[in-house]
């Protein structure tokens, strides 16, 4: 499945400060919303995000233009955006909506002076 999906699609993890800018343009640059579609690019509360906040967003070859490869580069160059390959993203991706267990807590620790009451039993003061 990730060769289809790294034939097909690109992907990317997004600062939430950057994204709504870029959503901006490419609904600007495509002329949404109009009678058919509302936006060009999901909403960022629908996007998987990792603990840092990012989103991480796939998108269609197809899609881009020439135009769109600038805006990608510049927002590359700011630091706002990451070109990732698709094992990166399916792996973050599993990884954030199928989380390992949380490790068990551990057992508390016998208090130190109990330790020590039996231990002192058997100390010889000259």
């Amino acid at each position: 499945m990730a060769n289809t999906l790294s034939e097909t699609h690109r992907f990317f993890r997004v600062d939430p400060a950057a994204y709504t800018a870029l959503t901006d343009y490419v609904d600007s640059s495509r002329g949404y919303p109009n009678e058919t579609t509302e936006r060009g690019l999901p909403l960022f509360e629908w996007l998987v995000h990792e603990e840092n906040g990012w989103g991480l967003i796939p998108i269609d070859k197809w899609r881009f233009t020439d135009d769109d490869e600038v805006v990608v580069a510049d927002a590359i160059d700011a630091g706002t955006v990451e070109e990732i390959g698709v094992d990166t993203y399916v792996a973050k991706r599993e990884a954030i909506l199928n989380p390992p267990p949380p490790e068990p807590e551990p057992e508390e620790d016998e208090p130190l002076h109990e330790f020590f009451e039996g231990i002192l039993d058997f100390v010889i003061v000259p």
